[in-house]
């Protein structure tokens, strides 16, 4: 996380330089805290073990870090099943460090415990950070091309909300200019969830179908698009034991149906 950049006095010491724990503290700056937190899964409580004061780390840097946690961790009796971050590419690095590989055509999602080589750590990029960059890339890209050619494109989110500004209603959904200017607010995942929702699919495919307004034609694999990845991020980002349809906590009785979801998208 982005920390203030100053320093400040406190008691016999300096504060605000950047400091990994090594006892030297270098004469830097700190702009970040990388914060390491770990989360029960089977109780309801979370505790940062540590917090390292940096300016910029390499992957390498990170891995290492991660693997002197994971051992100290394991010495006390606590089994780690998987590390979850965000996406910037030295977090990326730090993945492909540890053993695992993101890519697309050859996904290798865990990586072995450093202690324990039968125990495998699975790695998951945080559903609400990649839904932000998944927002950032079409709005800039605005067209991405399927498999089979179809085209995914922004311009039938602009006309929408052009209908329903002229229109003075919405059709059902939260589309505001928030979401079209949404870099002036780009930390705010409400605005990449509400327009990756089913309710814009629903809003286009009816302008399209019931309305037939021209500007709506072709916008089947864009609504397809929306449906999907906003199914995707219920099921990634689930966290109610009582929830519902794709939010439903994933489970033994539910693993299947909820694993298609991932796999289309």
């Amino acid at each position: 996380m982005y920390i203030h950049k100053q320093t400040e006095f406190g008691g016999d010491q300096i504060h605000g330089y950047v400091d990994i724990g090594s006892g030297e503290i270098e004469n830097v700056i700190a702009t970040q805290a990388l914060v390491l937190m770990v989360v029960a899964i089977n109780e309801s409580w979370k505790i940062p073990i540590a917090y390292f004061l940096i300016n910029s780390m390499i992957g390498t840097e990170r891995a290492n870090l991660i693997r002197e946690s994971l051992v100290r961790l394991h010495a006390i009796g606590v089994r780690v099943i998987s590390l979850t971050c965000d996406g910037p590419s030295q977090n990326v690095a730090m993945i492909r460090e540890l053993g695992a590989k993101l890519y697309i055509f050859d996904m290798r999602s865990f990586f072995l415990h450093p202690e324990d080589h039968t125990q495998k750590i699975y790695v998951i990029l945080d559903p609400c950070h990649m839904l932000k960059l998944l927002q950032n890339v079409f709005s800039t890209v605005e067209v991405l091309v399927r498999e089979d050619g179809q085209q995914i494109m922004w311009k039938y989110i602009e006309e929408l909300h052009k209908l329903q500004e002229k229109e003075g209603l919405r059709l059902g959904n939260k589309l505001k200019m928030a979401h079209i200017q949404w870099r002036n607010q780009k930390m705010k995942v409400n605005l990449a969830a509400q327009l990756f929702s089913s309710s814009v699919a629903d809003a286009l495919e009816y302008s399209e179908k019931e309305l037939k307004y021209p500007q709506f034609t072709g916008s089947a694999a864009t609504v397809q698009f929306l449906l999907t990845i906003d199914a995707a991020f219920d099921v990634f980002n689930s966290r109610n034991p009582l929830g519902r349809g794709h939010k439903a906590p994933i489970k033994p009785a539910t693993k299947h149906r909820a694993m298609g979801i991932p796999e289309e998208a």
